[in-house]
């Protein structure tokens, strides 16, 4: 990018939008007054990078991660999720965090009633779960129907009850030191399910880890016993189910060790993108037609993930450096421009545009740019007065 300071206030006011603790996800709060949980429950939000600047037709697959409470281990794999991001091992994901606390974890992850209620708390999880906060986040904030959950121990048998009961809604299901024989599931029953491919109408993961510690030894035995079982039966091939120990790891390591490798290889048809364009096939180098080639491999990848794939700003910026660095600047306009598609009001993408096409001497998209810039900038309601003076300058030649 040619003006440094220019650079400095777009990536100060696109960072600024996000948690300090974060790179590319925000870290905020919704509290919800929930009618099935019957109670207030404030839930952990991370919004990804793009989310304030993508177009309507934009949406993000959404996570849940159960034990937001924790507050070492949590934080954690926030951040292994941010990482992964960054380098295209997974794609941009709204990450919802749940808590739970002394008195209601068991309640919420279990068949117990309150007196005189017909549902069980989990029930009642269940319920908020699918009919309040997930619908709200698709309204609201641009998530769509490809679903993750994540849970460890006690919220490790949510999930696999979750599983059990909305397979047609649940995409990756992670059972970290869970276990299945607990009402209302019985490890038959669970293993029914994962064998029953009418279940599910679309690609689905399960995973399950337990370490190998002496306090990891209940949850191991029930890996191995659901383990034994599968081998006994056919497992169809839009299923896969993936049962691991974590060597050494005790209860609480267990969670956030296993989560990344079971992330990386939920996303690998994702993941391995950049690899075959740098690497694996060199298509940086070999490409006829690169945008079209690169928009056949997100759509590959995602016909094998489940998922409608969009480009992530790594994907657009190292494909865009690639060809400029071979003076190859219209190639390197185009992946702009397709960025601009999935991201409209991502300004650093403008500036590229502005940067390649003076270096290319073409003023028709230089004033056409420019003045997208400029109208972004003026109706922009993130920016400071100041950021926005910083910019006008840009746009008027002053480069000081």
């Amino acid at each position: 990018m040619k003006n440094a300071l220019l650079t400095w206030v777009l990536f100060f006011v696109l960072s600024s939008l996000q948690a300090q603790n974060y790179s590319l996800y925000s870290n905020e709060q919704i509290i919800l007054d929930s009618k099935h949980l019957q109670e207030t429950i404030t839930v952990n939000l991370h919004l990804p990078e793009t989310q304030p600047y993508s177009a309507p037709s934009t949406s993000y697959p959404i996570t849940v991660i159960f034990d937001s409470q924790h507050e070492r281990t949590y934080p954690l794999i926030i951040s292994s999720i941010d990482l992964l991001t960054s380098e295209t091992q997974m794609p941009e994901s709204i990450i919802l965090g749940i808590p739970f606390n002394f008195q209601n974890r068991r309640y919420f992850t279990s068949s117990q009633k309150k007196i005189n209620d017909t549902l069980s708390g989990i029930e009642r999880m269940e319920l908020f779960l699918f009919e309040e906060l997930l619908p709200m986040i698709k309204t609201q904030y641009k998530g769509n129907d490809y679903l993750t959950l994540v849970g460890h121990s006690r919220t490790g048998f949510l999930v696999n009850y979750l599983a059990f009961q909305r397979p047609n809604q649940v995409n990756n299901a992670i059972s970290l030191s869970g276990f299945f024989d607990d009402k209302p599931l019985t490890i038959d029953t669970f293993s029914g399910l994962l064998t029953d491919g009418s279940k599910f109408p679309h690609r689905f993961n399960y995973y399950f880890t337990a370490g190998t510690t002496l306090e990891e030894s209940t949850y191991l035995t029930e890996m191995k016993s659901l383990d034994s079982l599968l081998k006994t039966r056919s497992i169809p091939d839009h299923i896969k189910i993936d049962l691991q120990e974590t060597p050494n790891a005790n209860h609480i390591s267990n969670y956030w060790v296993s989560l990344p490798s079971i992330l990386m290889d939920a996303f690998s048809p994702y993941n391995s993108i950049l690899d075959r364009w740098f690497h694996e096939e060199g298509k940086a180098e070999n490409a006829k037609q690169p945008i079209q080639e690169f928009k056949l491999d997100l759509a590959k990848a995602g016909a094998e993930v489940g998922l409608g794939l969009n480009p992530s700003v790594t994907h657009i910026f190292s494909l865009a450096s690639q060809f400029a660095g071979d003076q190859d600047y219209k190639t390197a306009m185009d992946f702009f421009e397709m960025g601009l598609d999935f991201y409209p009001d991502y300004l650093d993408f403008h500036i590229e545009l502005i940067s390649y096409a003076q270096e290319i001497g073409d003023q028709e998209k230089l004033a056409r740019y420019k003045a997208e810039l400029m109208e972004k900038t003026q109706g922009s309601t993130r920016l400071s007065e100041a950021e926005k003076e910083e910019i006008y300058k840009y746009l008027n030649g002053d480069r000081d």
